[in-house]
């Protein structure tokens, strides 16, 4: 008799474990993660990416200084937060579409401000590496059609 209980409870706590892994999984699976991005490594891979003509134009504390303004720019328009933050969503999903050139003007307004003086063409190869790193690590939608 002491071997059926033991039976009956060895298959409840596997029913048990079965259904919450099942459970688990199926809500990971449907779940978009979020994408963390670490400044310090955006610099250094942006910044290594970069063509050669740019890297000897820039250095990396210009590189980060324009990720940072196209970042802020980023937030401002509710596609990005800081750490503590939600991003702003409308329905389930950030619904915002970002123009090219109206990004590298914000940028380039926003680093003429703060006195760095940069190229166009050096912004322009900084904020698509970015948009690259981001894609790579999945911060990124796809592109508006």
């Amino acid at each position: 008799m002491g071997w059926v209980f033991v039976v009956v409870a060895g298959v409840l706590v596997l029913a048990i474990a079965a259904a919450l892994v099942g459970t688990e999984t199926f809500r990971l699976g449907h779940e978009t993660p979020s994408a963390i991005l670490d400044v310090e490594e955006a610099v250094r891979t942006v910044g290594d990416g970069l063509p050669a003509e740019v890297q000897a134009r820039v250095s990396y504390p210009e590189v980060r200084r324009v990720i940072l303004a196209a970042l802020a720019h980023l937030e401002a328009k509710g596609l990005s937060a800081p750490p503590g933050r939600d991003v702003r969503v409308i329905g389930e999903r950030p619904e915002v579409v970002v123009a090219d050139d109206e990004a590298l003007a914000t940028v380039l307004g926003a680093l003429e401000e703060d006195g760095l003086e940069i190229g166009d063409a050096d912004a322009y190869a900084i904020i698509t590496g970015l948009l690259g790193h981001l894609g790579r690590i999945g911060a990124l939608g796809p592109p508006a059609g």
